[in-house]
């Protein structure tokens, strides 16, 4: 068998040997690792292996039953319009569809365990819920991006007792136009958004508000709007 070896080759050779190297290095191998990243997004993104309901319906966003629109009214994530429809696992292997929850005042809280805001602020959802629940209130925690092992620790810590959705990949944040956590809908038994507050609810500290933050009363009026009667007036 025979080769060549470049060392034998002479100054010409060695210098075409560097030349192609060279090359090699900046030129062909990260185009070849570009290629291969790009590849991989294509991948991912072109998987349709997102959980799916036990009617085979895929979690996130979904369309909301034309039975339930009612004349004059669009959907969309903003006060005075319906909200947006949704299907997500809960954390008891279940689902959960908001349109389902037509008829009751609905709570829907995005937040996630990392948030000290949202942790911050969660016994005061707690506590609206264990004072209101026996109205009718729902509360939906849903939770933005985190799997079931990181959720129930944190839902066990804080006495969550209300459903918790698991929004894995964030689609429905994004339909809700999610800019910041904690953010919060409310929504009448119409399933009308009567209104919006992005930050947390948090209670006086030395009587003094927190900057940022909204009285424990706030919480309580905003419950209040959306226990009424369907159709009620809210402010936004």
């Amino acid at each position: 068998m025979s080769y060549t070896d470049v060392s034998d080759t002479g100054p010409e050779g060695k210098a075409g040997a560097l030349r192609l190297h060279k090359v090699l290095r900046r030129v062909v191998y990260p185009l070849a690792v570009i290629a291969a990243i790009i590849g991989v997004i294509w991948w991912l993104e072109g998987r349709d292996d997102a959980p799916t309901s036990s009617t085979g319906e895929r979690y996130g966003p979904v369309q909301m039953p034309a039975a339930l629109v009612a004349p004059g009214l669009d959907v969309a994530a903003q006060v005075g319009w319906l909200a947006p429809d949704f299907l997500l696992e809960d954390m008891d292997d279940g689902e959960l569809r908001l349109s389902g929850l037509r008829g009751q005042p609905v709570v829907i809280n995005f937040w996630a365990t990392w948030c000290k805001p949202c942790r911050q602020e969660m016994p005061r959802l707690v506590d609206g819920y264990d004072r209101h629940r026996d109205e009718g209130l729902v509360i939906v925690a849903v939770n933005l991006q985190e799997g079931k092992g990181t959720v129930r620790p944190f839902a066990e810590d804080f006495g969550m007792e209300f459903p918790i959705a698991l929004d894995r990949d964030g689609e429905v944040g994004d339909e809700y136009r999610i800019l910041g956590l904690p953010t919060t809908f409310f929504i009448g038994r119409d399933g009308v958004v009567r209104s919006v507050f992005t930050g947390p609810f948090q209670e006086k500290q030395n009587e003094t508000n927190v900057q940022g933050a909204i009285e424990d009363s706030e919480l309580e009026r905003r419950i209040a709007e959306i226990l009424g009667p369907a159709g009620a007036e809210a402010d936004g």
